[in-house]
């Protein structure tokens, strides 16, 4: 996605309460593609619902410390 793409879905992410917005990083994933990284408390289960109905994909770190998404 796209920079204004990105900021967009984390303003639907924090208006829906699914994310605290002082967990959140956006950042360069590759040439004009945007990743959001939210770390520490999150809503797990309604983001994946949330990605899956936009079509973007979740991936986790192991120790579940934070989740990104971006688009494939």
């Amino acid at each position: 996605m796209n920079r204004p793409e990105a900021m967009a879905l984390l303003a639907e992410l924090v208006s829906n309460n699914l994310v605290e917005p002082t967990y959140i990083h956006v950042s360069l994933r590759k040439p004009n593609h945007y990743q959001i990284q939210i770390k520490c408390d999150y809503y797990k289960s309604e983001i994946e619902a949330y990605a899956k109905k936009h079509g973007l994909t979740i991936e986790e770190d192991k120790e579940r410390k934070y989740m990104v998404i971006y688009e494939p």
